[in-house]
């Protein structure tokens, strides 16, 4: 017997119900390991941000408890939404975060911080983490390849929400109808819009995600004491899908009927430049014509990127991406990261800093680039994420790279864990000493081995 009206409500509420620890795939556990400690490398490293200093400034001290969850890299306990909301914030500030590009991309990672500290909160253990994390991604993923939500500008993070509901309520053991009440409370009236990341982009794009996986824990809370939520949030006749106006394909939903198994966190992938997804193999393009060539950037007449109109989109057609006066707006402009790492030979987490993001060598290579979609390359999409960079030298010779697959993406060829423990080790040095690191490392690895209580005390700066 269905419990729910709404069949897209009813599926996610049945699966995210049922999935245990013994039904993952050892591969999917490990993958889920990768992701919480990319999240805690990406975090640490925007303890320098404004933005996270204000959030951290005026949360920690907030509403404390003893046995509560943790603010990271601080002793502090406060309630869970208070922690999910600055640690997620963290998380995502430097947007350098993973990723999954389909109908609609996605940055599933965004949830980790609310499943930890409601994990924590509860007193549960990292197999329970690793078990919801994989349950959120599933659902997650599935929607953005059931429909684009950015083509009518609302913003991916009503999927991250979602897909935080169903992690939550895996981990915390809720029943099937407790899921489906706190999906109807979560999503009918949390509708986010995709106006947080059009034109200039402001510090709201760093807590997007962890205020829609906010609104999840606070859903989930309810619907574990019993209260309702409204009647087929997704298929009725003022739901999501028709306020939305969404093209969706029901399948990819319906598809979690019969799975016994996730395995769409296998389908993301994390980032190692810590620029907006579509640019990264931009990035490589650049770092393979630079290490093969040689050239600086007195060498450089022109530049020519032909990319996709997914890119193209997100990443250079509003005038701001062309002239970024913040580090949200240039962290997500292609010419502003193909001309820094053109000049400056190297792109990581200060290239949006101060005197650099007004740069006067950066600022007038962008004024001699031009970005254009390219048919063949954007045939290509998502199966591949395609930038060609294209220089003319000042002698007159032109070079040029296409990169498919940026470093790290399916099929890429790079040893993923490799690439990560150096990113991680990068991002940490400044703030422990490298056995420490070691051992933070080995905490998550062995994830399945600990609780978040003892894994929040080894981050404890």
């Amino acid at each position: 017997m269905k419990g729910f009206d709404d069949p897209i409500q009813e599926a996610i509420a049945d699966f995210s119900s049922r999935i245990e620890y013994n039904d993952l795939k050892p591969e999917v556990i490990t993958e889920a390991k990768y992701r919480v400690l990319d999240s805690l490398a990406v975090s640490i490293a925007s303890l320098g941000e404004k933005a996270i200093s204000i959030l951290r400034r005026g949360f920690i001290g907030l509403h404390p408890t003893i046995d509560g969850s943790t603010i990271w890299y601080t002793d502090f306990k406060t309630i869970p939404e208070y922690a999910a909301f600055v640690n997620g914030s963290m998380v995502r500030a430097l947007d350098f975060n993973d990723t999954y590009l389909s109908r609609e991309p996605q940055h599933p990672s965004d949830m980790i911080a609310a499943l930890y500290a409601a994990n924590e909160y509860a007193g549960l253990d990292g197999r329970d983490l690793l078990r919801g994390i994989i349950v959120g991604y599933e659902v997650g993923i599935r929607l953005c390849d059931s429909a684009s939500l950015r083509i009518n500008g609302w913003d991916h993070v009503n999927y991250t929400m979602v897909g935080a509901v169903a992690g939550l309520g895996n981990m915390l053991r809720l029943s099937s109808r407790e899921i489906g009440e706190a999906l109807a409370i979560a999503v009918t009236p949390h509708i986010a819009l995709r106006q947080t990341r059009a034109g200039k982009i402001k510090m709201w794009k760093a807590s997007a995600a962890s205020d829609a996986c906010r609104h999840a824990l606070y859903s989930i809370y309810l619907a574990s004491i019993g209260f309702e939520g409204p009647y087929k949030p997704f298929n009725g006749e003022m739901g999501f899908i028709k306020q939305l106006n969404l093209d969706f394909d029901v399948e990819p939903i319906m598809e979690l009927e019969n799975l016994d198994s996730p395995t769409s966190i296998l389908k993301s992938y994390m980032k190692f430049h810590p620029v907006e997804y579509h640019a990264q193999s931009a990035v490589d393009a650049i770092y393979r014509l630079r290490d093969e060539y040689g050239f600086t950037y007195d060498d450089i007449d022109m530049v020519e990127v032909a990319t996709i109109n997914a890119t193209y989109d997100i990443i250079v057609k509003h005038p701001e991406k062309w002239s970024p006066e913040t580090r949200e707006t240039a962290d997500h402009s292609l010419p502003y990261i193909v001309a820094y790492t053109l000049t400056h030979g190297d792109i990581w987490i200060d290239s949006f800093d101060g005197d650099r993001l007004s740069d006067p060598r950066v600022r007038d290579l962008m004024s001699r680039m031009r970005i254009y979609v390219d048919e063949e390359l954007d045939s290509r999409y998502p199966e591949e994420v395609p930038n060609r960079v294209i220089i003319k030298l000042r002698d007159g010779s032109k070079i040029e790279e296409t990169v498919y697959r940026p470093r790290g993406y399916p099929g890429s060829g790079y040893d993923v864990e490799k690439l990560l423990i150096n990113k991680v080790k990068r991002l940490m040095k400044p703030y422990y000493p490298v056995d420490r690191v070691d051992d933070i490392i080995s905490i998550v690895l062995n994830l399945e081995k600990y609780t978040l209580y003892e894994l929040s005390e080894a981050l404890v700066i």
